[in-house]
């Protein structure tokens, strides 16, 4: 079947790996649901870093913040599965426990799931990985070479496993990202709760799903920077871009994927792109579970430096009788 699927595309980077390898031999399409690339402005915002018009851009903010103070997700107690629920077949390859409400958490409910490791990566796989797949698209790069991370649950008092506290720090080649996550403090940049900021030499740009802004630098712009010649009329042109009427990207990336199905070509965000933004926030939690510096090769999807824990991270236990095969 070819195939749309949500982000991330998987627990682990082993398990995305193994997608990749099953959409090339089967010839399949795979369009990952980073749908924020359908989107006409984040097209010209990606744009506009690429033409240097930024300067060059050397560190990129990422975050959420929210204040959830103090019962979180709340402490609903095990009970029985709701009828018509296969509770064993739910819970698929991860460890076998009584059914909670959260640890389900569809339905009529927001995906509480996503605070347990056993079936997700808490908000650097929910949030991060939709602003992380668009710093690396606009700055064209398949991922960072070193990911650290820190993070504790400090004041959220519910029964999930991710913290309500986070700063993660990922090195690629040129260039400094990281993304923060506080659930315990609602208080942010710009007065969002959510964004992406690409600070340049020349500009600031900030990026949500609500349109973008440039800020230009109040120093005189150089004539010439490393990108490429930029210059004072460029940079007042991408700053008088802003933009706030967004189409519908979603709608866009579901007509491409649809689109795809009968061309045969690669959609937007193909498994291969998915995996490679998906990966990075994948490594941000065995960063932080393995409280280990990981060092990475981006293009090879191999972790190059790592103990036996951030590389059991890598992969996922597996209950039996689940396995992963191609």
């Amino acid at each position: 079947k070819d195939v749309f699927v949500e982000k991330p595309v998987a627990v682990s980077v082993e398990e995305g790996k193994a997608m990749l390898a099953a959409a090339r031999k089967y010839q399949r399409v795979v369009q990952v649901a980073l749908w924020q690339r359908s989107n006409l402005h984040f097209q010209q915002a990606a744009q506009i870093v690429r033409q240097g018009l930024l300067g060059k851009v050397t560190f990129v903010r990422t975050w959420n913040y929210s204040n959830a103070f103090p019962n979180g997700i709340g402490n609903p107690p095990d009970s029985e599965p709701p009828a018509g629920l296969d509770w064993d077949m739910w819970l698929g390859p991860a460890p076998k426990v009584p059914f909670n409400p959260n640890r389900f958490g569809v339905g009529d409910r927001w995906s509480t799931f996503r605070h347990f490791w056993d079936y997700s990566n808490g908000m650097l796989g929910d949030w991060a990985v939709h602003l992380i797949d668009i710093v690396q698209w606009a700055l064209d790069t398949p991922g960072p070479q070193v990911i650290t991370a820190a993070g504790q649950k400090r004041a959220v008092k519910d029964n999930g496993d991710t913290p309500d506290t986070l700063q993660t720090t990922f090195e690629y080649p040129g260039f400094v990202c990281t993304y923060e996550n506080r659930q315990a403090n609602g208080n942010s940049m710009f007065g969002k709760g959510y964004g992406i900021e690409f600070h340049g030499t020349e500009a600031t740009m900030f990026l949500n799903r609500s349109g973008f802004e440039v800020f230009p630098e109040t120093r005189r712009v150089r004539e010439t920077v490393g990108t490429g010649d930029v210059n004072e009329k460029e940079v007042a042109r991408a700053a008088s871009m802003r933009m706030d009427e967004v189409d519908d990207g979603l709608y866009n990336h579901a007509g491409n994927m649809l689109e795809c199905v009968k061309s045969r070509k690669r959609p937007a965000c193909d498994i291969e792109d998915g995996l490679h933004s998906s990966a990075t926030c994948l490594l941000g939690v065995v960063a932080l579970r393995s409280k280990e510096r990981i060092e990475f090769d981006p293009v090879k999807l191999e972790l190059k430096e790592a103990s036996g824990a951030a590389r059991k991270l890598f992969g996922r236990d597996y209950r039996s009788p689940w396995k992963l095969s191609v």
